[in-house]
């Protein structure tokens, strides 16, 4: 039976420890902050729509949140104190009779990773009792139930529970010895035999491996001999990072740009972050994945964030989906906040995996952070805003020099209000799952829907909004100049966004073809493709003689001139076409899903 007030305790719960606020659960959902609050509150349950984005932003199955145990694993992540997997739907499956019994290995979690750092697996649960957080090492047996008693976090301090010193060959316990550093205060330390005597048999490097507890619950970091921990400034958190490195920048990312074939910003850095660790894909692969190919969003104020591929449905989720990779994600973080995930994205540059983040140079576009120089005070990226700092200081021999020495890329300019961190790949769905995961996409974003915590329109509603925004003649002409010219730039941006996102759907259709072999399936695949071929085609060839507003700006020509009420009449019918072809397009994709 379902409880509304047992599963909004859950809920809450697990939000906290995906360290998420209320708004930042909505914005993932695309609900309003007041929605989630009346859940939480037992008010009032999650639509059955909203339930497969609730499970896959706490990372719990739907049954487990809505039929809440009295055991019930919070967090469980397989870690060596560098890398992590978050394995907790894994773990929970464990749970039987309100008891979890297991040993925790490679046997258990097939997609972890090798190497001899020592391994153990984090667990937080909850009980009747309260909330609890313990450890248990690799190939040793973990059993809670109910009655356990294990370690609770504290407000204060971090405190160190366990300590380790070795290989997954030969290890020994170096709390004692913790404890007795913890009386110096330091704020880091090298790990070294000095600190930490090995018995001379050990064979392999060896690592420190220390396990803490903080107010965000149970922690792991490990480093190698001759490499360093350090605290948090409020002494809250320990990170590694390496002595001899104060640089790692990772190479030959190539450049990002508008009019090179790939227009969505959030799809562009997400290639090259795929393709700087040899994760083969392209742009219309990425946009075919993550159904960024069917969006269309509109904002009724004439808003240039409308062609922003998160802003209405959040696309990265079903893209990391697709691809096997476990992502982290913050958004808008307080100045507190940013140390500990700076240090986090330096950690993933030195493992070789660029995090996408928007807003790092100029203006709110999403790419690549690829590298840090002088120990992270300096990060670098690739933008969609690079060309004109390129093309203007080629000449400068001091730009030059520093692009020796930067690898050819631009510095960080500002703190970018959201970034991506993308984890370990695992098995990743097959390319025809992928594929009907994408049309399921497509479906839903086609349909009216009201978005609560913003004024975004999107689907056939954007389409709607758009037309008669266009059609809208006396605004036209009542507008200043600085409105009129405001709305034609907008207009200009939101149409290359979508007929950039309608020729990635044909490529990835297209390239789709041969995954499916049911007679009836493949003849409305094809079609399909067909049809966003020719949709394509149309958006490209009335894009491509639209007045360019930059160019308007360097010719000193009329925008009322070049942008006239025959020409919004036109674009307006064109939108009309779109949307026809896009309800045949919708038919055509529930009968590839075997919907229709």
């Amino acid at each position: 039976m379902i409880v509304s007030e047992k599963v909004g305790k859950r809920i809450a719960t697990l939000r906290k420890t995906k360290g998420l606020s209320q708004e930042q659960l909505a914005e993932l959902l695309h609900v309003s902050a007041q929605a989630v609050s009346k859940w939480e509150t037992g008010k009032s349950l999650p639509e059955t729509a909203t339930l497969p984005l609730l499970s896959a932003a706490l990372n719990h199955s739907i049954d487990s949140i809505l039929l809440p145990q009295e055991l019930v694993v919070l967090s469980a992540i397989y870690t060596d104190g560098q890398q992590e997997l978050d394995v907790t739907q894994l773990v929970n499956q464990f749970v039987a009779s309100d008891r979890l019994s297991l040993i925790p290995g490679e046997h258990l979690f097939p997609h972890s990773w090798t190497g001899s750092r020592l391994k153990l697996l984090l667990v937080t649960y909850e009980t009747p009792d309260g909330m609890y957080s313990t450890f248990v090492m690799k190939d040793q047996p973990l059993t809670i139930d109910i009655h356990s008693n294990g370690y609770v976090s504290t407000s204060d301090e971090l405190q160190i529970i366990a300590a380790h010193y070795g290989n997954e060959q030969a290890h020994r316990s170096v709390a004692a010895k913790m404890k007795h550093y913890e009386h110096f205060r330091w704020t880091q330390f090298t790990a070294t035999h000095e600190l930490f005597p090995s018995p001379i048999d050990y064979g392999g490097e060896d690592y420190l491996l220390l396990v803490y507890l903080n107010a965000d619950g149970i922690h792991a970091v490990s480093c190698a001999e001759g490499e360093q921990i350090h605290y948090s400034g409020d002494r809250s958190h320990l990170y590694q990072t390496l002595s001899s490195q104060d640089q790692c920048i990772i190479e030959g990312i190539p450049r990002l740009g508008f009019g090179r074939s790939q227009d969505c910003s959030w799809a562009g850095a997400m290639t090259l972050a795929l393709t700087a660790r040899d994760i083969e894909t392209t742009y219309e692969q990425v946009m075919g994945y993550s159904g960024a190919c069917w969006r269309v969003a509109f904002e009724p104020v004439w808003d240039y964030s409308a062609a922003d591929a998160l802003v209405v449905y959040d696309y990265s989720i079903p893209a990391c989906k697709a691809y096997g990779l476990s992502a982290h994600r913050a958004n808008r973080l307080e100045p507190q906040q940013r140390t500990a995930e700076k240090l986090a994205i330096l950690e993933d540059i030195r493992q070789g995996r660029p995090p996408l983040a928007i807003n790092l140079r100029v203006a709110p576009e999403w790419g690549v952070i690829t590298g840090y120089l002088a120990e992270g005070d300096v990060l670098l990226c690739r933008s969609y805003f690079d060309d004109e700092t390129f093309s203007e200081l080629e000449a400068d021999p001091e730009f030059q020099a520093h692009m020796r020495i930067s690898q050819g890329y631009l510095h960080v300019d500002q703190w970018p209000y959201r970034i991506i961190r993308l984890g370990e790949q695992t098995a990743a769905p097959s390319a025809l799952e992928n594929l009907y995961a994408s049309l399921h996409i497509k479906l839903e974003s086609m349909q009216p829907e009201t978005h609560a915590n913003s004024s975004y329109t999107s689907g056939y509603t954007a389409l709607e909004v758009w037309s008669e925004g266009l059609l809208d003649h006396a605004w036209y002409v009542s507008a200043d100049d600085e409105a009129f010219n405001r709305r034609l730039s907008v207009n200009h941006f939101c149409m290359m966004a979508l007929a950039d996102a309608r020729r990635s759907a044909a490529a990835y259709l297209h390239d789709s073809l041969p995954l499916e072999h049911h007679p009836q399936q493949q003849a409305a695949l094809a079609e399909m493709t067909e049809i966003y071929g020719e949709m394509a085609g149309l958006l490209d060839r009335y894009y491509k003689e639209m007045s360019d507003p930059a160019v308007l700006r360097t010719t000193g020509a009329s925008p009322r001139d070049s942008w006239t009420t025959r020409q919004r009449e036109q674009q307006a019918e064109l939108l009309a076409i779109v949307a026809s072809l896009e309800h045949r397009g919708d038919a055509l994709a529930q009968t590839v899903l075997g919907l229709a």
